[in-house]
C-alpha cells in the first residue's frame, strides 16, 4: 500500500505540500514528502524540484531524489521486486507527455531483496529530456521539456551495485509525446489608416492559436518600450489624435509569440474636422455654404484660404497696383496651421485671362503650385493695350 502524509514535523524541512494520492498530484516544483509503507518497514522519500523560467517555457536546472531522516539502507519487504511509475501516470507502463510542456517521469524500485545504488536508461530519450541518474536511491526519474511528438520506448534499469554493476532489474516504459499547442499565427494584420484629427478608429487583428494573450504598443513593430495601458484585446480603439501615430500588437500563448505589422495612422484633416473645432458650441453653423460672419465668404472658402469664419476677413496682405507701367500683384502664401489642417498643405497658383470666362484662365508658369509657408509673393506684369484679368487660385491638398 502506498499513502502520502504531511511529514513537516518529522522531516523538519522548510516546505511540504500535502497531496491526496501518491503520484497523482505530484507537483512540478517544490518538495513533496511521501511515505512508503511495506509491512513493518517505513521509509520517507523526498523529491526536490527546482525550475527557473526561461522565455515561455520552464527549464529544469536541478532535480534530485534522496532518502532522508536517517533511515539507513532500504529494508527487505514482502512482494516481488519491480520498477513502478509514480508520476505522471501512477502504475502504468505508458508515460503521457506533450511537446513543449514540462514532463516529470518518476519511478521507483520496490520489493525484496535489493536496494538500488545506481540507475541507467537504455534507449533514446525524446529530445529535451534528461535522465536524473540517481545514486543510492530507490527512486529515479527523467525530466525536461520534450520538443518532438512521437512514441519512444526506453528501458529503465536499477542496479544493486554502484556504477551500474551487479544484479539489476529492468522496466520498459513507452513515452508518448503528443503534439504541443501551436504558437500564435496572425491571419489578418492591423491596417494602416488615414483619419482626421477628430475621428476614432478601431484597429483589429485576427490570429489562430489557443489561449491567446494580446498587448498593444506605440511605435514600430518589435519596440516594446511604450505599452498601451489596458490594451489587451484583439482590437484597440484610438483617437482623436493630433499627429501621426503608429501601433502594433504582440500575441502570445504557451508555445510562443508573434508580432504584428505596424499600423500607421496618418492624420489627414478635412472641412468637417475644421468645422467641428470652429463651431463646436453651435453645430447648426457648420454647413459648407453658410457665411457665419456675413463677410461674403462661405465657411468652405474661409477654410481653404485660412481665414476666420467668425469675423469679417479683410486681407490687407493681398494687393494689386500699378508701378512704372507694370501691374504689381502681391500676396502672402499662408502655411496651414491650427485645428483642421493636420496632414495638409496650402497651394497657390496665379492665373490670367483676357475675358474672365470660365474656361479662359491659364496659369502663369513661374507662379504655379506655390506651397504656402507664410512667405510674401510678388508678381510683376507689363501693361498691355488689351484687357487682362488676374486671379489667385488656392487649394488644400495632402502633404507630399
Amino acid at each position: 500500500m502506498v499513502v502520502v502524509v504531511d511529514a513537516t514535523e518529522n522531516m523538519k524541512l522548510p516546505y511540504y505540500k500535502k497531496i491526496k494520492h501518491y503520484g497523482k498530484y505530484l507537483p512540478k516544483a517544490g518538495i513533496t514528502s511521501l511515505i512508503l509503507n511495506k509491512g513493518a518497514a517505513t521509509h520517507f522519500v523526498v523529491y526536490e524540484s527546482q525550475f527557473v523560467a526561461a522565455s515561455t517555457f520552464t527549464s529544469v536546472v536541478k532535480w534530485t531524489a534522496a532518502t532522508v531522516a536517517g533511515l539507513g539502507a532500504y529494508d527487505s519487504v514482502s512482494g516481488a521486486t519491480q520498477i513502478t511509475q509514480i508520476a505522471p501516470s501512477s502504475g502504468s507502463s505508458t508515460v503521457p507527455a506533450k511537446a513543449g510542456e514540462l514532463l516529470n517521469l518518476v519511478y521507483q524500485i520496490t520489493g525484496a531483496p535489493h536496494r538500488a545504488r545506481s540507475w541507467a536508461v537504455i534507449g533514446e530519450l525524446p529530445e529535451g529530456l534528461n535522465h536524473l541518474n540517481s545514486t543510492n536511491s530507490n527512486t529515479d526519474g527523467i525530466t525536461g521539456i520534450p520538443s518532438e511528438p512521437g512514441t519512444y520506448n526506453i528501458k529503465v534499469r536499477a542496479y544493486k551495485g554502484s556504477n551500474n554493476s551487479g544484479y539489476n532489474y529492468t522496466k520498459t516504459f513507452t513515452i508518448e509525446v503528443a503534439p504541443g499547442s501551436s504558437p500564435p499565427s496572425i491571419t489578418n494584420q492591423p491596417q494602416s489608416i488615414k483619419i482626421s484629427s477628430v475621428d476614432k478608429v478601431n484597429l483589429k487583428v485576427s490570429a489562430s492559436g489557443n489561449n491567446l494573450q494580446y498587448q498593444w504598443f506605440n511605435g514600430e513593430s518589435g519596440d516594446t518600450s511604450i505599452p498601451v495601458p489596458s490594451a489587451t484585446n484583439s482590437s484597440l480603439e484610438v483617437g482623436p489624435l493630433s499627429s501621426d501615430t503608429k501601433y502594433w500588437v504582440k500575441i502570445t500563448n504557451a508555445s510562443g509569440s508573434v508580432n504584428s505589422n505596424t499600423s500607421k495612422l496618418k492624420i489627414i484633416d478635412n472641412y468637417n474636422s475644421w468645422a467641428e473645432k470652429q463651431f463646436a458650441s453651435n453645430p447648426e453653423l457648420m454647413a459648407r455654404e453658410n457665411d457665419s460672419d456675413e463677410d461674403g465668404l462661405t465657411n468652405e472658402l474661409e477654410y481653404v484660404i485660412g481665414s476666420s469664419p467668425k469675423k469679417h476677413s479683410i486681407d490687407p496682405e493681398t494687393n494689386i497696383y500699378l508701378e512704372n507701367s507694370n501691374l504689381i500683384f502681391s500676396f502672402k502664401a499662408k502655411k496651414t496651421d491650427g485645428d483642421g489642417y493636420s496632414g495638409l498643405e496650402r497651394i497657390y497658383s496665379v492665373q490670367e485671362s483676357n475675358d474672365a470666362t470660365q474656361d479662359s484662365w491659364t496659369t502663369l508658369s513661374s507662379y504655379s503650385e506655390i506651397t504656402g509657408n507664410d512667405q510674401d509673393v510678388t508678381i510683376s506684369r507689363p501693361l498691355s493695350s488689351s484687357k487682362k484679368y488676374y486671379r489667385l487660385k488656392v487649394q488644400l491638398r495632402e502633404k507630399s
